[in-house]
Formats: C-alpha cells, sequence, structure tokens
C-alpha cells in the first residue's frame, strides 16, 4: 500500500465512522401504522423515541463511500511519481466534479405530500434530475448535505496528495549561484 492509497483508506473509513456514528433516522408517526418519514441524521447511542433508523439511505450512503473508495484504491494502486500521466490532484479533481455531477444529475426530492405544503418537507428519493419526477422540488437539506461533504473530502485529500517540495541538488546547497 502507498501513501496515497493510505491517505484514501483514512478519508474513507472517517467517512464510515461519520455515517456510522450520526445514521439517518425515520420518525414513525404516532396513530398510523406504518408510516414513517425521514427525519434528520442523529447520534447512533443517544435514545431517538419515535424514531427508526433509516436504513435504506444508510446503505447508500455506505455503498457510496465503498465504491469511491475501491475506484481510488485501484487507481492509485501503481502510481508512481516519475512516470504518472496525470497528477493525482488533477484526478482528484476529476473525481470530485464526477461526484458533483451525479449528486445534481440524481438530487434528492421531497415528497408529494410536501411538494403540495400539505405537511412538512420530507425526504422522497433519488430521482433522475430530468425524469418522470422534474416537475417535483427537491430535498435542498439533503443536497447541501452531499454537496459539503463531497468539498471536503475532496479537499482531506488535495492536502494529502500535495506533491513533494522540489529537492535541491547536494552540489547546490552551499553554494550560491551566480545570474550571469
Amino acid at each position: 500500500m502507498n501513501k496515497s492509497q493510505a491517505a484514501l483508506l483514512a478519508v474513507a473509513c472517517v467517512n464510515l465512522a461519520v455515517m456510522l456514528l450520526f445514521p439517518p433516522y425515520n420518525s414513525v408517526v404516532i396513530g398510523i401504522r406504518g408510516v414513517t418519514t425521514f427525519d434528520a441524521f442523529y447520534f447512533a447511542f443517544d435514545t431517538h423515541p419515535n424514531r427508526i433508523v433509516y436504513t435504506d439511505l444508510l446503505q447508500l450512503e455506505i455503498y457510496w463511500v465503498l465504491v469511491n473508495g475501491a475506484t481510488g484504491w485501484l487507481l492509485l494502486r501503481n502510481f508512481s511519481h516519475r512516470n504518472h500521466r496525470i497528477s493525482r490532484r488533477s484526478a482528484l479533481l476529476i473525481a470530485v466534479i464526477l461526484n458533483l455531477a451525479l449528486a445534481f444529475l440524481f438530487p434528492p426530492f421531497e415528497n408529494y405530500a410536501s411538494t403540495l405544503r400539505l405537511s412538512g418537507s420530507y425526504f422522497d428519493g433519488f430521482y433522475f434530475l430530468f425524469g418522470d419526477k422534474w416537475n417535483r422540488r427537491l430535498f435542498v437539506p439533503l443536497l447541501y448535505l452531499e454537496t459539503l461533504w463531497i468539498l471536503i473530502n475532496g479537499a482531506v485529500l488535495w492536502l494529502c496528495f500535495r506533491e513533494g517540495s522540489e529537492r535541491v541538488p547536494a552540489q547546490a546547497k552551499g553554494r550560491k549561484i551566480d545570474s550571469a
């Protein structure tokens, strides 16, 4: 495992830890059987009356981190500073742009009742932006979280993937270089 893979593995593990420590919860409506709506992300080891973990969304989050981590791991397996076609930072920018494009092409939408303003705003699911549900409203809080999380991960990996400073040859260390 090289340093780039170690940095990627560390970021993926931190992402998984945060997701498991703060999973998404559904609120269970009392009096109506089986009706649940997305509530929020809560600390996992706290008590949450009338709330259950939203396992479908949690699985999507975990799969997304695992797919991104595995893809990055495979792309970085033979990385060498001497013979690379693209720098790690440039590849990271491409990966962040692709993740943002997918997040905006399949954004979270609100359910039909919240679109009609019959109730509060509730998460319904991820749908293709230009698909059948194009006239529905976006669930903006979750879209903000997605975008922010992608940008934070990109910034952390950008710092981890910095190139080492150029080394000064041993002959030029003690000498002054004349500019003539």
